[in-house]
């Protein structure tokens, strides 16, 4: 397992709450989401350490939640794709992705 370079779990802090609310309570219900979807992507996600760490209602369960809200999904694939960019080049992102998200 790699680690993410969006968010260290370590922190204890919600990824969403954090950047939308800046709410940095401690959570202890922290869910792993791998920002880019599907199997393949999923795999990548881990690989390029494109994941974060979220509370039950921004991962799973709220109406903001990335598996409930497409705005929300395009906002932490945003997120992935500029913290990847700081370490790689736009077109290893294309290559391996195939889609910009920063254009959202």
């Amino acid at each position: 397992m790699s680690k993410s370079i969006l968010h260290d779990k370590k922190e204890g802090t919600c990824y969403l709450c954090v950047l939308q609310n800046q709410d940095y309570a401690l959570r202890t219900d922290l869910e792993e989401h791998h920002v880019m979807p599907g199997t393949a992507n999923r795999r990548l996600s881990e690989r390029y350490g494109l994941k974060v760490y979220l509370c039950r209602q921004h991962h799973r369960e709220g109406p903001g939640a990335v598996h409930n809200n497409i705005q929300q999904q395009c906002f932490l694939q945003k997120k992935a794709q500029e913290a990847f960019e700081t370490r790689h080049s736009h077109a290893e992102w294309m290559r391996i992705f195939g889609r910009d998200y920063t254009a959202f």
